[in-house]
C-alpha cells in the first residue's frame, strides 16, 4: 500500500513539473506585441509658451501622413497621441508659440512602446522638449 501511494505522489509531482516546465516554454515564446493604437506618445507642457504639436507617422505607404495636430495646450496642460496600429515610427512638430527659434522635431523610430516629453521653456528665446520616463 505503501508503495502505491508513493508511486501516485510520484507522479503527481512529474506532471506538475512538466505543466510548470509546459507554462514556462509557452512565456518565452510567446511572440512580441506588434506596434498598436495603445502605444502613445505624450507631452506635458512646463513651458511658459502655448504650445502645438502635430504628428506626421511613419510606415506603410497607405498609413495617413499627418493624422492630427494638438493647438494651443497652456501650462500644466497633459496630452496624448496614440500610434495607428501599422505605425513604425514618428516625427512630431513641436510649435512654442511666440518662441523665436522656430519649431523642434522629435523623431520616433519605435512604435511599439509609449514615448514621453516634458516641455519647459519662457518666453521668448528659451525652449526644450526633453524625453522623460513614462
Amino acid at each position: 500500500m505503501k508503495a502505491s501511494t508513493h508511486g501516485a505522489k510520484r507522479a503527481g509531482g512529474f506532471s506538475a513539473a512538466a505543466l510548470a516546465i509546459a507554462l514556462t516554454g509557452g512565456i518565452l515564446t510567446a511572440p512580441s506585441a506588434a506596434a498598436s493604437a495603445d502605444n502613445s506618445i505624450t507631452f506635458t507642457n512646463d513651458a511658459l509658451y502655448f504650445v502645438d504639436t502635430c504628428y506626421e507617422w511613419q510606415g506603410p505607404d497607405d498609413i495617413a501622413k499627418e493624422n492630427y495636430c494638438h493647438h494651443a495646450k497652456a501650462k500644466g496642460k497633459s496630452w496624448q497621441a496614440y500610434f495607428p496600429s501599422t505605425a513604425t515610427g514618428a516625427t512630431v512638430k513641436v510649435t512654442f508659440a511666440g518662441y523665436t527659434g522656430g519649431t523642434k522635431t522629435v523623431t520616433i523610430d519605435d512604435a511599439n512602446k509609449n514615448h514621453c516629453y516634458k516641455l519647459e521653456g519662457v518666453w521668448p528665446n528659451v525652449a526644450d522638449v526633453l524625453r522623460v520616463n513614462c
